[in-house]
């Protein structure tokens, strides 16, 4: 389930300067399509998580499959950017669902270390969708055109919703679910909101995370456009980058029954800074090359794959399971945010 929302966030980034030329609109507006996703995603996570407080887990995350599944079509039969954008919204607010209920579900059954090693599987998976996106996209732009990526989104869609229907359990028993209540909803935010500890890893999770989210913006059109990387070798580069999330989550799954969370969250915000000064020093001696680019995001990425899943249990950790998915839904809104 995870990786098909995933995968709509990257698979059509090779096809970027193709949507530009199909819909006659400008590069800066096709590249509008990932804001109003991660906009979307962070905004309805606020509503996914309270939801599953109140009904439990299955019905929104199934529900919010449909939606995708459908909204996904929906990109796919855009005639301008307008609707491709409308599309993309509401493809967004399902996809949303799989991310925030998953977490809330890890929290239902798990806390602390224990909770720590779940997440970390969990952050494999999250990141195996835009490590193979844009790979396949890229052949998919080759051998077709922009649109088939987002039919490719809505059939694995559908494949995860047709396989969780029959085999996805329901974790939050009915005694433990919150009243549908807005009022009270906007009481637990605020409780949250003044928890020091669980805004602090939230945080954490967010500035870390926006250097990936930057890299996939702003890459079509530094790679693609300005240093002329074919739309197949750049689905590699970005197939790359969340790669080394992948390692570091498989490592930090092995350290953290070992090590203090923090002590491992520390490291990968070092290394976070490393990178980021990495690609400072190659901007300012005007030396940036695809392969420098490169190197910076994969120490980056490398270091917030380390310390991805740990702040998430950390931050859950200080949360009721009654309110489970209203503190994930919080963390993912400061992260997509």
């Amino acid at each position: 389930m995870m990786f098909a929302s995933q995968l709509a966030l990257t698979i059509y980034l090779p096809a970027v300067v193709n949507i530009a030329n199909d819909l006659d609109t400008s590069l800066e507006r096709v590249q509008l399509i990932i804001p109003a996703y991660l906009g979307a995603f962070a905004v309805m996570q606020l509503v996914a998580g309270p939801l599953s407080d109140a009904f439990g887990r299955r019905p929104v995350i199934l529900g919010g499959l449909a939606l995708f599944t459908v909204a996904s079509i929906a990109c796919g039969l855009a005639s301008n950017i307008e609707l491709l954008l409308v599309g993309r919204f509401f493809q967004a607010m399902g996809a949303c669902t799989t991310i925030v209920v998953s977490r809330a579900i890890v929290r239902d059954g798990a806390e602390g270390k224990a909770a720590a090693r779940a997440l970390s599987s969990l952050a494999i998976a999250l990141a195996v969708g835009p490590a193979i996106a844009p790979f396949l996209g890229g052949f998919l732009v080759s051998w077709f055109d922009w649109r088939a990526t987002f039919y490719a989104t809505a059939l694995i869609g559908f494949g995860a919703l047709v396989a969780g229907y029959p085999n996805f359990a329901e974790t939050l028993p009915a005694a433990l679910r919150q009243p549908p209540n807005i009022a009270g909803m906007l009481r637990n935010y605020a409780v949250l909101a003044r928890n020091r500890r669980f805004i602090g890893y939230s945080l954490t999770i967010a500035f870390l995370t926006s250097t990936f989210q930057t890299f996939i913006v702003a890459a079509p059109i530094l790679m693609v456009d300005q240093m002329g990387v074919k739309p197949e070798l750049f689905g590699f580069y970005v197939m790359i980058v969340p790669a080394t999330f992948m390692i570091a989550s498989y490592v930090n799954g092995k350290l953290s029954g070992r090590l203090p969370l923090d002590w491992i969250i520390a490291a990968g915000c070092a290394a976070a800074i490393a990178g980021g000064l990495v690609q400072l020093v190659f901007a300012l001696t005007g030396s940036s090359s695809p392969i420098s680019i490169l190197i910076a995001i994969l120490i980056s990425n490398f270091g917030t794959g380390l310390a991805f899943a740990n702040c998430y249990a950390q931050s859950l950790s200080t949360v009721p399971p009654a309110i489970a998915g209203t503190g994930s839904a919080l963390t993912g809104f400061l992260h997509m945010g």
